[in-house]
């Protein structure tokens, strides 16, 4: 009986420490997925980051810095929404000079309303990058 006692103990003991090893091997790569790149070049104001439409430049003339708004975890809780399309770019060009970006390419701002009697709701997604 305490042959099997024994066992059972040392059963428990393992897999709390295989439940241990887990968490640290998830905690570690949920770090490591929010860590992002240093970006190099100098900051830029929010109010010199420039919109650039998709044709303006070829894939070879910028670096991908983030996606703007989606490539945050909060993203999976709430998203940013805007009265103007204008108030939108504004918050996007922020978030892409705090990121380091000096442009902003394929911007476009969504119309998020269930009833177009509803007060304006956009939804305003583009892609923080650095001209080369």
């Amino acid at each position: 009986m305490t042959l099997e006692l024994e066992q059972v103990a040392t059963g428990s003991r393992r897999l709390r420490w295989l439940g241990c090893c887990a968490a640290v091997v998830l905690l570690a790569a949920i770090t490591g997925c929010a860590s992002k790149p240093a970006v190099k070049g100098a900051k830029v104001s929010a109010s010199e980051v420039r919109v650039y439409a998709t044709p303006d430049l070829l894939q070879s003339q910028y670096t991908l810095v983030e996606h703007v708004w989606i490539d945050s975890w909060r993203t999976n809780i709430t998203y940013p929404s805007f009265g103007s399309d204008s108030a939108g770019i504004d918050a996007m060009k922020r978030v892409a000079s705090d990121a380091g970006a000096n442009g902003l390419i394929n911007v476009i701002c969504l119309d998020g309303r269930a009833r177009p009697s509803q007060s304006p709701l956009l939804y305003c997604y583009g892609d923080a990058i650095r001209v080369n």
